[in-house]
């Protein structure tokens, strides 16, 4: 829309049957010296502040220079959606004490969905053309040069060449391609899931003509192998302040974590352990089916709700022999299904409860609320493993997000925009600045499409 607003002829190659790809799921966008927050009367922090805030949170390892970039340039972007007739619904924080400004501006009906369907109408408008079920395979060059992409038609079966005077990768990220996550992270998935449809074929692409990898971070959670995280196993198991142990049958963390940090920080605890094991009384259980209800959830799951499926999937799961679910009448038969030290676990076990029995976690400072003993049996331990909700990175881009080599030169014609494209964080997304993942898809389209418009090959 940007590019055609300003005077290009522009043919968008889409690999799905349908527009905006995991945009359609987020919530809202973060935005600062917006329009909307000038109206609602909100005082706005320093940029620097913000910019504090992340230095802090990454161990001073940011590009503060880049999220200057961005936070004064955020505004701007949440106006040009309005100047294109988008109704967000408020300005706002995220979740309460998670979020720590007042700068996400929550989608209509909370639904990314919305805002793609505005775009997609725009685009219709000003003659875009939009081919779908074209999955890009490889880039035209000539000589080092970038001048347009091949697809692969999926109904026809048959390929499309594009010379273009810019290519824009924008492909969603390679949350599914497990090979490229263990490339360009630390992660470890032989038991990890995805929620993501990105297969990496921009990084791919780009690879293939010098781009240069940049890898930051993944937007995270954890789950249970064979289920996904909306299934009833893993809200109780990943999303439950419960006790967590280590292959070695010690505790090693605030089990609050996920309540008051959200996932980042409580998924960087998990993966910090060779194993991470889920530990609980048949009392929870019955707790969550049909008692009190868990004590935290996610979308849809409220604290307080029940969760009917949970004993049904927890046998079903011991049932299929995966190995990641163990049941013992003591706690000691509990340890040996493990294959943990019984006399640690034991112990720690022990530990823990006397904590909850005091109402005060001296050891890891969780909160009263969520001490919850371990002591009827029988007991489960169900194993945490990593899940994929996207990738955050991947290419190497300038500030004008052109592709660089390894070099750091840019590859004359490619740009690359949206989450392959994201160097903002070190390692760790922060959701004290809500938003900004979805927020940065569109500075970076519009940065792309400003600098390919005015610097065409």
């Amino acid at each position: 829309v940007k590019a055609t607003q300003l005077g290009a002829r522009v043919v968008v190659l889409e690999k799905g049957s349908g527009l905006g790809g995991s945009s359609n799921g987020t919530e809202g966008m973060f935005g600062w010296g917006s329009s909307l927050q000038k109206e609602a009367g909100i005082e706005l922090p320093l940029v620097a502040e913000l910019i504090e805030e992340e230095l802090e949170y990454s161990n001073y390892r940011i590009d503060a220079a880049l999220w200057k970039r961005f936070i004064t340039a955020s505004g701007a972007a949440v106006d040009w959606l309005r100047d294109l007739g988008y109704e967000f619904d408020r300005v706002d924080v995220y979740k309460g004490e998670i979020s720590a400004f007042k700068c996400y501006h929550w989608w209509a009906d909370e639904k990314g969905a919305t805002m793609i369907d505005t775009l997609a109408q725009e685009a219709e408008r000003l003659g875009v053309e939009i081919i779908t079920q074209a999955t890009g395979v490889c880039l035209m060059t000539d000589g080092n040069a970038v001048t347009g992409a091949y697809a692969h038609l999926q109904e026809s079966g048959s390929y499309l060449g594009v010379a273009a005077k810019a290519t824009i990768l924008g492909t969603g990220g390679f949350g599914l391609n497990n090979a490229l996550i263990e490339q360009l992270t630390s992660w470890d998935m032989t038991y990890g899931t995805t929620r993501s449809t990105g297969t990496g074929d921009g990084v791919i692409m780009a690879e293939d003509v010098g781009a240069g990898t940049y890898m930051t971070s993944i937007l995270p959670r954890t789950a249970v192998e064979g289920y996904t995280v909306y299934d009833e196993i893993a809200i109780g198991c990943c999303d439950n302040p419960l006790l967590f142990l280590n292959e070695n049958g010690d505790r090693f963390m605030n089990e609050g974590t996920y309540v008051t940090s959200y996932m980042a920080l409580y998924v960087n605890s998990i993966i910090s352990q060779k194993k991470a094991y889920t530990v609980f009384d048949q009392a929870t259980v019955d707790r969550f089916v049909s008692g009190e209800g868990i004590y935290s959830g996610w979308r849809t799951y409220k604290p307080g709700m029940n969760l009917p499926e949970f004993q049904i999937q927890l046998d079903e799961c011991m049932e299929s022999e995966r190995g990641n679910v163990f049941k013992g009448n003591t706690v000691e038969e509990l340890a040996e299904s493990l294959g943990v030290d019984s006399a640690n676990m034991v112990s720690t076990v022990q530990r823990y409860n006397e904590l909850c029995a005091a109402g005060f976690d001296e050891d890891f400072l969780k909160g009263t609320e969520y001490l919850t003993p371990v002591e009827t049996g029988p007991f489960y331990a169900v194993r945490q493993d990593p899940s994929v909700t996207n990738t955050i990175g991947g290419l190497d881009v300038n500030y004008d997000n052109a592709v660089v080599d390894g070099n750091g030169n840019p590859i004359s014609g490619l740009y690359c925009v949206g989450v392959d494209s994201c160097k903002l964080y070190k390692e760790t997304y922060n959701y004290a600045m809500s938003g900004g993942l979805a927020s940065y898809c569109l500075y970076s389209g519009l940065n792309a499409a400003q600098h390919a418009c005015e610097t065409p090959r």
